[in-house]
């Protein structure tokens, strides 16, 4: 445990989910201290962690977490939902390896945050979307943007590539997973947990 608590920012669009968090986090004062992010574009956060919420990743490019990765001094904890692996998998691609499942208890939590903060790696990292076929992190992501049914230009779009560069990235996916058309790579995806298309 550290000699101070560590200052914690929670990023969420969902004030139910920050206040929530906050509240689980009361019970450990000498451990966590959450602290208010005025700007998640402010360069001196004054915080160890930020806890984001890949809720922030849906429908939008991503730039708020690719600013928190290269522009903050705090680390970047991801926060899960177990539902849409696809918003984790497009965190791990922009950089942010550790995470944790919505369902997580509060001690272990608190655990996860000062793992992070210390710069040592969380347990049970390995079970990854896409794992078991060998995917990388672009693939995934990819895969995903698939499923959720944009062309090949929006995704190429969303993913700041050459529409070439990404052809590349799916021909490599769908040889790993065994794929030949858009069709099977869509059945392959809803079959191993890529969350379907958002209604």
């Amino acid at each position: 445990m550290p000699d101070q608590p560590i200052r914690l920012a929670i990023v969420s669009r969902q004030e139910v989910v920050a206040r929530g968090l906050t509240a689980m986090l009361a019970d450990y004062p000498q451990r966590i201290t959450v602290t208010a992010l005025s700007s998640v574009y402010s360069k001196a956060l004054g915080v160890d962690v930020v806890l984001y919420d890949t809720l922030g990743l849906h429908n939008s490019d991503g730039a708020e977490l690719d600013h928190l990765v290269k522009n903050t001094d705090a680390k970047v904890l991801i926060y899960s939902r177990d539902m849409r692996p696809d918003l984790r998998a497009r965190a791990i691609a922009k950089g942010c390896p550790a995470w944790v499942s919505m369902s997580i208890r509060a001690e272990d939590l608190v655990e996860a945050v000062e793992l992070t903060a210390a710069g040592k790696s969380l347990p049970d990292q390995e079970e990854r979307l896409g794992n078991e076929a060998g995917l990388s992190p672009r693939e995934v992501e990819t895969l995903a943007l698939i499923t959720q049914g944009l062309s090949n230009q929006e995704i190429a779009d969303r993913l700041f590539l050459t529409v070439n560069t990404l052809k590349s990235h799916i021909r490599q996916a769908y040889r790993k997973i065994g794929a030949t058309s858009r069709a099977q790579a869509v059945a392959w995806c809803m079959q191993h947990g890529f969350a379907p298309p958002d209604a």
